[in-house]
């Protein structure tokens, strides 16, 4: 598994900020890997960068080199912070602030890279030292950043300087998430926000335009992380059901929850984190993508996934269900791989109105009509200039050309 300390440490790596607020980070890391054409295939020279990756925001190009070219392969570095790592974690922006409040789509207008701004935040992050505290498979894995022993003392020493880096004399523990190869699907969902629009999609437009586009995130393999989980390869220390149709996982969103890798389960109960308690059921069929696909048939499976979801919470954390947790589903999901969130009722993170759909509501749908979600018209919010968002917005352009030719 890939340390973030082993990625920033590649020959020629840049880092780029993505988003930056008072308690978030997202930083775009690129570098490149030659790559040498074998009898008509490419093989990797590197094998920390095993899995192949293209993005819409970096390319690839041919070296002069004769017989090799050279790829870039990209990663997301999700962090949690205190508000004094803001400036130098955000100083090295991918789109500008004007470009964001004008609603410009990011990738028509990224900034060039800086390189002096990307030193500080490598600098800055090699003062830390990164544990491991889960893997999810191939591309995601959790780590808790510790400041090394010396840091302070180093900082304080080149306070003089005046660089952002050097101007950072206070260091703290932060969580942080590494996607590592990132596919362009994710680094959509990462840039920063440019606003939303709302959509109203008809099961036309969900047949005609977002079920291909999802087949397209299926065939490209980034979800195979997915697989790792259900089969218990990966996440077996956050693991709270194991049932022959589905798991029940310790969601990665609490962040709060004692380390799983470390901690004894008998801790666990009524810890006091679990007001924070985020838990996530995940069905073994890959073939239920989203809500959209769910049948009459399909209703054993959801009310088990309660149930079992519900007595594990119980028995693990000594919280009363029965009135204390929220069940749902979102749509559009964050991966098309059909699952279900539970969460403590103080917790409200991702139950929005325009995205969230609790699943006893569901139940109840497909119990008066199997094909409920094949007819009912579904209303969510997307980022504008998303993938999805863009290609909705021309079938719908599209269709209001033929309405006015006709």
């Amino acid at each position: 598994m890939k340390n973030p300390l082993d990625i920033l440490g590649k020959e020629g790596v840049k880092v780029q900020s993505l988003t930056v607020s008072d308690q978030h980070a997202t930083l775009l890391i690129t570098h490149q890997q030659q790559l040498i054409a074998k009898e008509g295939t490419a093989e990797t020279n590197d094998n920390d960068d095993q899995a192949t990756t293209t993005t819409t925001i970096t390319s690839t190009y041919t070296d002069n080199n004769v017989g090799q070219d050279t790829s870039t392969i990209t990663s997301l570095l999700k962090l949690t912070l205190q508000p004094f790592h803001k400036e130098i974690l955000g100083s090295n922006p991918v789109i500008s602030q004007e470009d964001i409040d004008k609603g410009q789509i990011p990738e028509r207008n990224l900034l060039d890279h800086n390189p002096i701004t990307s030193e500080e935040i490598i600098s800055f992050l090699n003062k830390y030292t990164f544990e491991l505290k889960s893997e999810s498979g191939a591309e995601y894995s959790y780590h808790s950043a510790s400041p090394n022993s010396n840091s302070a003392d180093t900082t304080k020493q080149d306070e003089s300087s005046g660089s952002i880096s050097n101007a950072i004399s206070k260091f703290g523990c932060f969580d942080v998430e590494l996607i590592s190869p990132a596919s362009p699907y994710q680094i959509s969902r990462a840039m920063p926000t440019l606003g939303h629009v709302l959509i109203n999609e008809t099961y036309h437009m969900y047949s005609t335009v977002v079920q291909p586009y999802i087949q397209s995130i299926i065939d490209s393999g980034s979800l195979s992380w997915i697989n790792n989980v259900v089969e218990g390869k990966k996440e077996a220390e956050r693991l709270l059901v194991n049932h022959e149709e589905f798991v029940i996982n310790v969601d990665t969103k609490w962040r709060t929850h004692p380390p799983p890798l470390t901690t004894p389960r008998s801790e666990w109960y009524n810890h006091p984190s679990t007001s924070d308690l985020y838990c996530l059921g995940i069905v073994k069929d890959s073939s239920i993508t989203c809500i959209r696909d769910l049948r009459g048939h399909h209703i054993p499976l959801l009310k088990a996934m309660v149930k079992e979801g519900l007595a594990a919470i119980k028995s693990t954390y000594g919280v009363q269900v029965e009135n204390q947790i929220r069940i749902f589903v979102h749509y559009q999901p964050q991966f098309y791989h059909f699952h279900i969130h539970f969460t403590r009722l103080e917790n409200e993170v991702g139950c929005s109105v325009e995205r969230g759909h609790l699943v006893s509501d569901i139940i109840q749908n497909i119990e008066m009509d199997s094909q409920y979600y094949v007819k009912r018209m579904l209303t969510y919010k997307l980022k504008k200039g998303s993938p999805l968002e863009n290609l909705i917005a021309t079938h719908i352009s599209n269709d209001e050309g033929e309405s006015v030719s006709k």
